[in-house]
């Protein structure tokens, strides 16, 4: 078992005192397991035959002994990295050292933690135990693993809680109501997405029936050359990605949750491997909304999001650790709650948008009847995609600058496209197709959108009453905001325009 976890007091530990404690012993055991996967794999690999000659099998002693010696080296480094391996918390920050020959010390102060996830890979959820991402506005994570799976969720309430400015007290465990979702007895929980609609929403996305159209116009393609052999070769490979894609979708955001605790929002997510992600919204950069064909008529939609220091855009559901989707599938009121919970100032529907002029077909032609675009005081919102339908949602406060661009035939048709650049750079937000006087026009408008922050973020509750109006009215208005206010997550006075 690892060392006690003792309560710390409120505040975290007295000055000049300091509680260290290491991963729990199995730790070892259980990141070694990949390494004798991996010389399976590659063992495997060596002699199956598969597409070429087979190779003869070494004697099974040898093969007992090469895994014996695998296992005893890969244990015993481990043991090693789990004995030099602690974290110490004391009155201001978290260290994690490792390392037995090249120590490394690593210091989190608590006001610096930006968002901490609990991930519990498949084998480690076999045995309780999880890890923890923690996550500081830099490119590499902190991480501690493994811990005792109530021990990671009290560490984690603790530093977030500390990383708010709340002077809390930790305790040892943390206890859960259910081992398949990352929930307290206090959470609210706001959105949740059914096994039974991810699967249908599996089998009616477009990758779905991209795969399906593939298969169908190779077998077409066989039976025009008059190979009739290729029908069977290429009817289990498709029905053997089909099912593994709709695994991946359902597993992956199996028991999808959206709730809301003291310390802010968490989605959790996962069958075989659990995933509990903390949402920092003040660093969300962006959301797109997608709806494939089908999705229309179903009333489906998806929504991925854009955080600094997240990295590319989510594309594999089965990701374990950090994701980018925010909601796998849902309806329209699902997506008003999700929406409502990172952005509660923010109301993308009652942005009016404006249709692309009718001579905007020459340079989009299916898309043309769809390309939307507007903005109020807090969003600019971008429609566009005649198969797949794609919303783009960008706060000004986000926005760092603005492009106007026009290529020699958009110019002479006197159309321009919009494009929005944030600090993450993640979700390509543009406006396509745009009439180039209106735009213009709105140069202006625009200019002043960035350049003044409201004082109030669109990420934070407003504190007005219910009901008054004008005290609402004034709230919106958008003031010069000082340098001190300005945030990592928020836009320089920038805007260029370019021909």
């Amino acid at each position: 078992m690892s060392e006690p976890a003792a309560t710390l007091p409120p505040g975290g530990p007295p000055p000049g005192q300091k509680l260290t404690e290491r991963p729990h012993p199995l730790t070892p055991f259980i990141r070694g397991w990949i390494v004798l996967l991996a010389v399976a794999f590659s063992f495997g690999r060596d002699y199956l035959p598969i597409g070429q000659e087979p190779r003869p099998l070494p004697p099974l002693e040898w093969i007992a002994l090469g895994v014996a010696a695998i296992a005893a080296i890969s244990g015993a480094v481990g043991f090693v990295s789990w004995r030099f391996t602690r974290f110490v918390i004391d009155a201001d920050e978290l260290r994690i050292d490792t390392g037995a020959l090249f120590r490394r010390s690593a210091r989190i102060a608590f006001d610096k933690v930006q968002s901490i996830d609990v991930v519990q890979p498949f084998a480690a959820r076999m045995f309780g135990l999880a890890e923890l991402q923690i996550d500081v506005g830099a490119s590499e994570r902190s991480t501690l693993r493994y811990l005792p799976r109530g021990r990671a969720y009290a560490l984690r309430d603790y530093l977030l809680a500390r990383a708010r400015g709340v002077q809390a007290e930790a305790v040892a465990n943390a206890p859960t109501d259910s081992l398949l979702v990352d929930l307290g007895a206090d959470d609210e929980v706001l959105v949740r997405v059914s096994p039974q609609t991810l699967v249908l929403a599996a089998v009616t996305s477009h990758e779905f029936f991209g795969i399906v159209a593939l298969g169908v116009v190779s077998a077409v393609a066989g039976l025009v050359f008059r190979q009739p052999w290729v029908l069977f070769a290429l009817a289990i490979p498709t029905v053997s990605m089909l099912f593994g894609f709709t695994v991946r979708r359902v597993a992956g955001q199996f028991n999808y949750t959206l709730s809301r605790r003291a310390h802010g929002l968490r989605v959790s997510r996962g069958l075989t491997s659990l995933t509990s992600q903390s949402l920092p919204p003040r660093r969300i950069q962006a959301v797109q909304l997608s709806q494939s064909p089908v999705w229309r008529r179903l009333g489906l939609y998806r929504i991925d999001i854009e955080v600094i220091g997240w990295g590319a855009v989510t594309d594999d559901e089965n990701k374990t650790g950090v994701s980018t989707i925010l909601m796998p599938a849902g309806t329209i009121e699902q997506v008003r709650v999700a929406l409502g919970a990172i952005w509660p100032r923010a109301d993308f529907e009652s942005v009016e948008l404006h249709r692309a002029p009718s001579r905007a077909r020459w340079l989009h032609p299916l898309a043309q009847p769809f390309l939307r675009w507007g903005h109020d005081e807090l969003l600019v919102v971008s429609r566009h995609g005649w198969l797949v339908r794609r919303w783009q949602l960008v706060p000004h406060a986000r926005v760092q600058s603005v492009r106007i661009t026009q290529g020699p035939v958009s110019r002479r048709l006197g159309l321009a496209d919009l494009e929005f650049h944030t600090a993450g750079a993640q979700i390509d937000a543009h406006a396509a197709g745009l009439d180039a006087g209106q735009v213009l026009q709105r140069q202006a408008e625009l200019l002043r959108l960035v350049h003044h922050l409201p004082v109030r973020d669109l990420s934070e509750q407003d504190p007005l009453p219910a009901g008054d109006e004008d005290a609402a009215a004034k709230g919106g208005e958008t003031q010069a905001a000082g340098p001190e206010t300005l945030r990592a997550d928020q836009a320089e006075e920038t805007i260029s325009s370019t021909e």
